[in-house]
C-alpha cells in the first residue's frame, strides 16, 4: 500500500484541528477588528461642529436677510437713530456754549454770566409785537428760552416778573416751584427766530418789582 492512501494518523489530525482552530479564531479578531472600525466611523468619523457651524452660519444668515428685508423694521430703526442723533445734538449744542461770568453791582445776584445761546425758534410770522398775555407764542416762546438756559423745567417754573426792557427785548424774573434756583434772564427778539437770552443773573431772593 502507498504513502498516499495511507489513512492519517492521530498526530495529523489533531494539526489539523489545531490549525483550523487558529483561523477561526483569526478570522474572529479580524471580523472583531473590522466591526470596531465600522463604529468608530459612525459615531467619530462625521465630525459633528462642522455642521453646527453651517447652522449657525446658516441661521445667522437667515436673520440678516429677514431684518433687512423688512423696509418697515428698517424705517423705523433708521427714524429712532435720527431722533436720538437730533436730541443729542440738541443737549450737546446747549451743553457745549461758552458762557462768561460778568460783574453786577446788584447784591441780589449771586453770579451773572452771559453766553452765544442760539434763539429758541417761532412759529411768529410778520412784524412782531410783544404780546405780554398769558399763553401767547411770546410767554410760551419766552419760557421755553429761559428753560434752555437756567435748567428750569417749563412745568416747573413760577413766572414771577415778565415785562418790557426796551425795543424788543424783555426781562424776566424766574424760579422752580421750590424756590431753590432764582434767575433773572434778559432777552432780546431776533426776526424769524425768535426770543435769544444775552443775560443770565441768579438770584439770592425773589427781588420786589
Amino acid at each position: 500500500m502507498s504513502e498516499n492512501n495511507q489513512k492519517p494518523t492521530r498526530q495529523d489530525l489533531h494539526r489539523n484541528h489545531k490549525r483550523n482552530n487558529l483561523l477561526v479564531i483569526l478570522g474572529i479578531i479580524a471580523a472583531a477588528f473590522l466591526g470596531l472600525v465600522l463604529l468608530y466611523n459612525v459615531f467619530y468619523g462625521n465630525d459633528e461642529e462642522p455642521s453646527v457651524a453651517a447652522g449657525n452660519q446658516t441661521n445667522s444668515k437667515s436673520m440678516i436677510i429677514t431684518e433687512s428685508d423688512d423696509p418697515s423694521k428698517t424705517s423705523s430703526s433708521a427714524e429712532k437713530s435720527s431722533e436720538k442723533d437730533a436730541n443729542s445734538s440738541e443737549e450737546k449744542s446747549e451743553s457745549d456754549t461758552e458762557t462768561e461770568e460778568v460783574p453786577s453791582t446788584d447784591d441780589n445776584v449771586s453770579t451773572a454770566y452771559t453766553g452765544d445761546w442760539e434763539p429758541i425758534g417761532t412759529t411768529q410770522t410778520g412784524k412782531h409785537v410783544t404780546d405780554y398775555s398769558d399763553g401767547s407764542a411770546d410767554r410760551n416762546e419766552i419760557k421755553q428760552a429761559i428753560a434752555a438756559v437756567t435748567g428750569i423745567s417749563t412745568d416747573n417754573m413760577v413766572e414771577w416778573w415778565i415785562g418790557n426792557a426796551g425795543d424788543q427785548q424783555v426781562t424776566a424774573t424766574v424760579s422752580d416751584t421750590q424756590k431753590e434756583t432764582i434767575a433773572r434772564v434778559q432777552l432780546n427778539w431776533i426776526d424769524g427766530e425768535g426770543w435769544q437770552v444775552k443775560l443770565v443773573e441768579e438770584l439770592n431772593e425773589i427781588p420786589n418789582n
